[in-house]
């Protein structure tokens, strides 16, 4: 079996391909001196932990949302690595207007 290895930065850029075009999703955005990141992804094994922190459009239902959020999020990772995503963490940081 051939071992491979995927950078982190690939990782996070298919996070943020599998939410790309929805619009009731924002990711968050933190001031400009303030270090954080708007996606993280941990890898152990063939398993990764995600987590996002995103904006959300004001009068969306936050629960369904962080469900389809977790579903496009371990949908995505699983197809193009086939890691296994144990958990979708969803931060939600703030709210935009339609």
């Amino acid at each position: 079996m051939t071992e491979y290895q995927i950078a982190t930065g690939v990782l996070e850029a298919i996070v943020r391909g599998s939410l790309q075009g929805d619009n009731r999703v924002r990711f968050h955005s933190p001031l400009p001196l303030v270090k954080g990141r708007a996606v993280t992804v941990e890898v152990q094994d063939a398993e990764c932990k995600v987590q996002v922190q995103v904006d959300a459009r004001y009068g969306e239902h936050l629960p369904s949302l962080a469900d389809e959020i977790r579903q496009q999020v371990s949908a995505a990772l699983g197809r193009m690595t086939g890691l296994r995503v144990t958990s979708v963490d969803v931060i939600y940081a703030g709210v935009f207007a339609e």
